[in-house]
């Protein structure tokens, strides 16, 4: 690769058509520093004791992308193609109605007993094919609610779904599209999981819902951009 970083990558393409890039060996940066305030728990009511909490105005600050969001009518054969072929695991299926009425497959990596995010690819079974979103962490909670202030103040972003905490991942979520039409999810405070955790088969009314927060709007639901 001749691009920043360098490295080398392999070019697939999947069965709708995209085309997936694994890369490997791109020089890696030191950590930016960031500086954020302690918060008073129960547990520690005096981590910040004697200092005012002041947060900065601004957007949110992203850490790395998390995960992607695919729909598509081929649902089983992209789901066992990107198992196959990268090795991704089920963290959860969601099915409707039957048990094998499969209607969306969240997928980890496979790094055996090492923790990793519970998601970084979630399919959908759909008429449409595109992309839902993409997602990225940011710095916590607090990042996620002052750059969702810092975007609805521009007018030019829509809104799509949010401030909320998923079920499965567990992500404290806020989504917003582009003024091209493409969504983008900052979050924080994702599960971890490893190889041992297994996998889980999860009916759709527990699975799509909010722990807290607004049920995901039509909007969201069908949004695909290619």
């Amino acid at each position: 690769m001749d691009e920043p970083g360098g490295g080398k990558r392999v070019r697939l393409t999947e069965p709708n058509g995209y085309q997936i890039e694994v890369v490997y060996g791109i020089a890696s940066l030191p950590p930016i520093p960031t500086k954020r305030q302690k918060l008073n728990t129960g547990e520690d009511p005096l981590s910040r004791a004697g200092e005012l909490m002041r947060l900065p105005k601004g957007p949110s600050h992203v850490k790395r992308i998390g995960h992607g969001v695919l729909m598509t009518s081929r649902f089983r054969e992209t789901v066992t193609w990107f198992r196959d072929t990268l090795g991704f695991i089920c963290s959860d299926d969601v099915y409707a109605g039957a048990q094998e009425n499969l209607i969306g497959s969240f997928n980890r990596c496979d790094r055996g007993d090492t923790y990793v995010d519970h998601h970084v690819f979630f399919c959908l079974n759909h008429e449409k094919t595109g992309l839902n979103h993409l997602s990225f962490e940011v710095q916590d909670i607090d990042d996620v609610a002052t750059g969702h202030d810092y975007l609805a103040q521009f007018g030019k972003y829509e809104h799509m779904w949010g401030i909320g905490r998923h079920v499965l991942g567990s992500q404290v979520y806020d989504y917003w599209a582009d003024p091209w039409g493409r969504v983008h999810e900052h979050w924080a405070d994702s599960d971890r999981l490893n190889l041992a955790n297994g996998s889980n088969l999860v009916p759709a009314e527990e699975a799509l819902v909010s722990q807290w927060g607004e049920a995901p709007p039509e909007k969201f639901i069908n949004h695909a951009s290619v």
